[in-house]
């Protein structure tokens, strides 16, 4: 397990305030850019975290990259229709 400090949680605070404006692709990797975040799995848990999704139910047969995951759940972030449901 890891340590999650304050500050930690204070930025992931940050990020998901500032994703939850952005509609565009650029205006989100704007955001990624701006706090120095690379990887695609953080990408995709903070995208996951801004639509306070909790689980994920995974109905593909064969398991996506990271990178394909994270651009699946941009798509989904994108679309929108996720800021109905909370």
């Amino acid at each position: 397990m890891f340590a999650v400090s304050a500050d930690d949680i204070k930025k992931i605070g940050q990020i998901r305030e500032k994703l939850f404006g952005c509609s565009t692709e650029e205006a989100v990797n704007a955001v990624f850019n701006k706090f120095g975040i690379t990887d695609y799995q953080v990408k995709t848990m903070l995208l996951r975290q801004s639509m306070q999704v909790q689980e994920l139910y995974d109905a593909d047969e064969e398991p996506l990259t990271d990178e394909d995951a994270y651009e699946e759940e941009l798509d989904f972030f994108l679309d929108g229709k996720w800021r109905d449901l909370i």
